[in-house]
């Protein structure tokens, strides 16, 4: 069902694919700070509630797949295989390839991860305030991969990735409400998903170097976990 708060977080989601870079440098805290607070949002997800979420998913299916860890085999498995289009961008052979075909590779993957995440997001049958808190973390972790795609191929995500982009995501949304919401493609899905975002949030947005402003990701992991723990007690997540 299309909700006030759906349509909200799809239109996010859209226009941070498009603008991702703009927000960045324009940001009123500045990049350091905005990197940092993306990424300790996102880890502080992925631990508080991606992967309780992952465990949830797979004991539901209990003994009805064959070895009850099918789920984490997925999750690795995305983790994988985004650490393997990461490797390759860094990758003598790609310094003999164009950018363009560099940079496609990456954004076609990174289409994917979009369609995938905003599909579960729209799909899973989540609570109101559920849903913004979960949108809130997914909008930052999508501006902090979505900067650093930009930020080293700049021209070419300005003038055609960040469409292709927004593209996938709007998709994504829209199947999402009006797909299934559950099922074992569904639960793939969450898991693939889960272990891309894991390895994407540890290998591009914690704060390292000049991109780091430690207090602003501690807070904002700490913060964020914090209001997670107290709202699943509360609304019983």
């Amino acid at each position: 069902m299309v909700t006030i708060e759906s349509i909200i977080i799809g239109i996010v989601f859209i226009l941070i694919q498009l603008y991702a870079l703009t927000i960045v440098e324009r940001s009123p805290i500045g990049e350091q700070k905005l990197l940092s607070l993306s990424g300790g949002v996102a880890i502080a997800c992925v631990f508080i509630y991606i992967l309780p979420t992952l465990h949830k998913k797979q004991e539901e299916f209990g003994g009805s797949l064959a070895l009850d860890t099918e789920l984490y085999f997925l999750g690795l498995l995305g983790l994988l295989v985004y650490f393997s289009v990461y490797s390759f961008a860094q990758t003598k052979a790609a310094t003999h390839l164009t950018e363009l075909t560099v940079y496609m590779v990456q954004a076609s993957f990174f289409m994917v991860y979009s369609f995938i995440i905003s599909y579960v997001v729209f799909s899973t049958d989540v609570k109101r305030v559920e849903s913004l808190f979960y949108g809130l973390a997914i909008s930052l972790h999508f501006i902090g991969w979505s900067y650093h795609l930009g930020k080293k191929h700049h021209r070419l995500h300005k003038n055609r990735g960040r469409y292709m982009l927004a593209g996938a995501t709007f998709l994504g949304s829209i199947m999402g409400v009006f797909g299934p919401s559950s099922g074992l493609l569904i639960e793939s899905m969450i898991a693939f998903s889960s272990g891309a975002m894991l390895f994407n949030v540890i290998s591009k947005e914690l704060p390292f170097e000049k991109h780091a402003h430690l207090p602003t990701f501690l807070i904002s992991s700490l913060v964020y976990a914090a209001t997670m723990i107290a709202l699943k007690a509360f609304f019983d997540w």
